[in-house]
Parts: structure tokens; sequence; C-alpha cells
């Protein structure tokens, strides 16, 4: 746990930083504590359901454990994806700098990790002068982007994802077109389809 500090006006900032971080730290190890216990239950939940099938096969309450075994595992599934999302950290920029962030993930919004992600026009062709950028762990991406480079890039152009891999590059079928402006931040998620996770080989191939 990082340790909070308040050491006056000169560090206003970086001792606001330090209670934020403090924040998320805490709030990430909560969400993987209860996710923890869910699961915890959820095998509690499954070893009653088969302890009562075995003593008497037709009582009600097997088939109300296993239900409930299956909304503790949605559960912890939501619980997981809140966990990935606790663990985001949006980089500080300027006024004049524009922001461009968001999330790959799958279609149960679960983290698409180390991708490479490319600012492409409507032609798929990348952005000139913005280089690639790579998700993290939690599927999170962000490009910062200076004001000569939105100039250099038109207040009209409509832009899109790329999304990349060893593997092969694809533009989503979800992802929209936007355009980018000087001083703003921009919030772009993208929900890649399962053909298109088996052709990143991001997933394994279902059969």
């Amino acid at each position: 746990m990082a340790l909070i500090l308040n050491t006056g006006q000169n560090s206003y900032k970086s001792d606001l930083e330090g209670l934020f971080e403090t924040l998320q730290e805490q709030r990430s190890e909560l969400l993987s504590m209860v996710r923890d216990v869910q699961l915890a239950a959820r095998l509690l939940a499954v070893a009653e359901a088969r302890r009562l099938s075995e003593l008497a096969g037709d009582d009600p309450r097997v088939a109300h454990y296993l239900n409930s075994s299956d909304t503790i595992l949605r559960r912890a599934a939501a619980l997981e994806i809140e966990s990935e999302i606790a663990n985001i950290r949006v980089p500080p920029i300027t006024k004049s700098e524009t922001l461009l962030q968001g999330r790959i993930t799958d279609e149960s919004a679960r983290a698409t990790a180390h991708v490479a992600v490319t600012l492409v026009d409507e032609k798929g062709a990348p952005v000139v002068g913005v280089a690639s950028v790579e998700t993290d762990d939690s599927g999170y991406f962000a490009f910062i982007l200076q004001p000569a480079q939105v100039d250099a890039i038109g207040a009209g152009r409509k832009l899109t994802l790329q999304v990349g891999r060893a593997s092969g590059k694809l533009v989503p079928v979800a992802a929209q077109a936007f355009t980018l402006a000087s001083g703003e931040v921009k919030v772009s998620e993208t929900r890649l389809q399962p053909s298109e996770l088996e052709k990143l080989r991001l997933r394994p191939v279902q059969r």
C-alpha cells in the first residue's frame, strides 16, 4: 500500500496523485479478494450439490446449488473485468495535448492484452507520424498527440483503429470512426468478435 503524505501546497499535486494511486491499489486488492471469496463459494456449492446428489438424486436442493454455482461464476467473471479496469492508469496530459484512449476486449469485455493498436484512416492506411501503441494487461491503450500532429491529421478526417499481432492485422467490425481535435480526450472502446480473435490467435480455437 502506498504511503500518503501531505507536505503542503508545494507538493499538492503529487500528494493528490499519491492518494489516488493508493485508492486504486486498494480497489484492486478488494476486488481480487471478493472474487476469491466468490470462487470459494462456488466450490462449496458444487461440492454440496454433489453430496446431496449422491445421498438423494431427486433432492430439489441439487438444482438450487447448481444454479447458484452458475450465478457465482458469472459474478466472478464480472469482478475479473472490474479488476482489469481498476488496474488502468490514465497518462497525464497537458491542456493542449490530445488523448485517445480505450480498451480492446472480446465480446465479454475481457481484456485483449499486448496487441498493437494503430491509428488508420478510412482507407485503412496508417496515419503518418503517429506510432502504434500496445495494449496493457487490461487491454488499455493510449495515444498522446501533440497539437502539430492533430493539425497534420486534419480536424474533419475520419479515423479508426487497427489491431494487429504477428499473426495478422485487422480493422475490427465493431470499430467506430471518429475525428480528433486539439486538447480533447477521446474514448474509443472496441470489442473483437470471435472470428477476429481467432484470426489474431488471441483465444483458443473452439471446435
